[in-house]
């Protein structure tokens, strides 16, 4: 019987998921600057209404960025300390699969194929971390680029080379119409753009569960001590702890 506990702390949002066996149970909130005193909270009520403990987990999954530099840090410690302590190995996703992850769920209807979605967070400084993913028949998403940092320009460029028929995340931010060069676009073009879905929406811990219970069966858990935080900026700034005591 799997068990996965899945903690998401990358955006405004902050979240929690456990599966054990066929049952889920979950935590999410938008309160922004309380993932410090929300997430441990919300880790113990889904195990408490699971009936299990953390020694009990076969993995836990972390959401690794891009995203918040403060957010990342705090899901990424709480894993540190969970793992470091249970020995327990740990999947990392990136935030923009879980973005598109969480839109399929979160959409009424089915979704049709091919279906290319962009996902885009609000890097600040006019810079936006942008990925791309197309839904497979088999209802995976296949990452088509590596996740980057793109300037305003950049991005809209990238959009229009990728074409996608979704954007989610924080996709109002990016786009303003005034912004885009229609001067070199024909009729086609311009027709997408306004065809285009503008989702505005943040990671769930539910959708970053649903990968990592992909990726586990894949042999997709490896120790903490291997996995590393996609700041895409400023990756200097933080270090990984090392382990109190020997595995």
């Amino acid at each position: 019987m799997t068990s996965i506990l899945a903690i998401e702390t990358s955006t405004p949002a902050c979240s929690v998921a456990l599966i054990v066996g066929d049952a889920k149970f979950s935590r999410y909130s938008e309160e922004p600057r309380s993932h410090t005193r929300l997430i441990m909270g919300m880790i113990d009520e889904v195990l408490t209404e699971a009936g299990t403990t953390v020694d009990q987990l076969d993995a836990i999954a972390v959401t690794v960025g891009p995203g918040s530099f403060t957010g990342l840090r705090i899901g990424f410690s709480t894993v540190q300390g969970l793992a470091f302590g249970a020995n327990i190995p740990v999947i990392p996703v990136s935030t923009l699969k879980v973005l598109a992850q969480t839109y399929k769920r979160k959409q009424s209807e089915g979704m049709d194929l091919p279906c290319k979605v962009m996902a885009v967070l609000d890097a600040r400084m006019g810079e936006f971390n942008c990925g791309a993913y197309e839904l497979n028949a088999s209802g995976q998403f296949i990452a088509g680029i590596k996740d980057q940092l793109l300037s305003k320009s950049d991005a809209l460029a990238l959009y229009q080379d990728l074409n996608p028929s979704i954007i989610v995340g924080e996709a109002g931010a990016l786009f303003d119409f005034s912004d885009m060069d229609s001067s070199h676009m024909d009729s086609s073009d311009r027709c997408d753009i306004e065809s285009l879905t503008l989702v505005d929406i943040y990671p769930d811990a539910l959708d970053l569960l649903d990968i990592a219970l992909e990726d586990f069966t894949q042999g997709g858990a490896v120790p903490i001590d291997q996995v590393d935080l996609v700041y895409l900026r400023g990756t200097d700034a933080w270090k990984k702890h090392t382990p109190i005591r020997p595995n």
